[in-house]
């Protein structure tokens, strides 16, 4: 299968796609026009649509009368922030590559050593949507189930043209906690009346700046982070509650949960010092994205066969996280960077406001798909 042409073949209505998608960003469980895209790239090129029941995203399967399925993974919605809701984290170019992928794939079907499930997946931002396509059965619909699932994200800091492939722990592991801090509010002349959650809080605030350097290696990366705090609106008046939020990432399983139980711990026994009654909240969001050896030596005879050997790259893992990983728990799976930056320029990040995907990403995202899918 001449992969570059089929590429080519479809590589301007890809991009059309993409900057369509660009110009209607939906946010996590609302992407209906982007749905709507999809479903109708689907139907034009004869890929069949299976029904999971969900009002957003979609998934097609394409039989090749193969006995094993290989499956793709893309995520559809945009960031929500304050400024609106934006494509600030390149889903869209997720999406286009993933629709490319699929045509270039469904012009030889009768050639293809596996069929290939393409699953357009809603809510990564808010992390349910993973959740729903598990929920939904789909892969137990599926017999037999793939045997591999390949993901693909764009990394600004890497220069188009380059693909990342790392073996091992990639995406953290996520946590969420809330910490409720209940004191006795008053007035604020009279603090020997009251007792101060906000006091209560900053203490509890400044102990989670040492729980890291204090519990974990400096060479296991690690994250322990309150991000916000609400308490109090008055000059004039002690407040009875303080609320403060964070999260833990960490790649190593055993740490992230030592970590919880120091916060868990430092908690409770900053409230009890502060007389404060207290409420901890610890929720696991996503384990840690994680390639295995054996998915690895596939996702790199796919890279090489893409880019070359001197432009794939093993770059180091990030502590952001991805509902990806808990489809990799279902089934045997690879994660992608696909550098996404401009040579000549500094690159925002991921959810800023200048972030952007720089011309030639598709060109190489969409090969990159259709060798894996070829992979044996």
């Amino acid at each position: 299968m001449n992969v570059e042409a089929g590429t080519a073949r479809i590589l301007t209505e890809a991009k059309r796609v993409a900057a369509i998608l660009h110009n209607c960003p939906e946010g996590s469980l609302a992407e209906h026009k982007t749905t709507a895209i999809i479903k109708d790239w689907c139907q034009r090129f004869n890929v069949p649509l299976l029904d999971l029941g969900l009002e957003t995203g979609a998934v097609a399967f394409l039989d090749a009368g193969a006995a094993r399925t290989v499956a793709f993974r893309a995520d559809i919605d945009a960031v929500t922030l304050d400024i609106g809701i934006r494509h600030l984290c390149g889903h869209d170019y997720h999406t286009a590559t993933l629709l490319g992928a699929l045509a270039v794939l469904s012009e030889q079907r009768s050639e293809l050593p596996h069929n290939v499930l393409f699953i357009f997946q809603p809510a990564e931002e808010n992390t349910k949507g993973a959740r729903l396509i598990l929920e939904s059965g789909l892969f137990d619909r599926l017999s037999p189930k793939p045997f591999r699932l390949f993901g693909i994200h764009n990394r600004p800091e890497m220069p188009v043209g380059q693909v990342g492939v790392r073996q091992g722990a990639l995406m953290a592991e996520k946590s969420n906690f809330t910490v409720i801090f209940t004191g006795r509010g008053g007035h604020g002349g009279t603090p020997e009346l009251c007792v101060d959650p906000i006091v209560a809080a900053a203490a509890f605030i400044t102990g989670v700046q040492s729980i890291i350097s204090r519990n974990a290696s400096p060479f296991l990366p690690a994250v322990c982070s309150v991000c916000s705090i609400r308490s109090g609106s008055e000059q004039n008046y002690a407040p009875e509650v303080a609320v403060m939020t964070g999260s833990i990432r960490t790649l190593d399983h055993a740490l992230h949960e030592r970590i919880a139980d120091r916060v868990r711990g430092l908690a409770t026994d900053t409230a009890a010092a502060f007389e404060c009654a207290c409420e901890v909240d610890m929720v696991r969001e996503v384990p840690a994205v994680f390639n295995s050896s054996e998915m690895t030596a596939a996702a790199r005879e796919a890279a090489v066969a893409t880019v070359g050997k001197a432009n794939v790259v093993s770059p180091d893992p990030c502590l952001g996280s991805e509902d990806f990983a808990l489809l990799g728990e279902a089934i045997p799976s690879f994660f992608y960077w696909v550098g996404s930056g401009d040579k000549s320029k500094q690159n925002a990040a991921w959810h800023s406001e200048q972030f952007e995907v720089a011309d030639g990403y598709l060109d190489i995202a969409i090969p990159l798909l259709v060798h894996a899918a070829l992979t044996d």
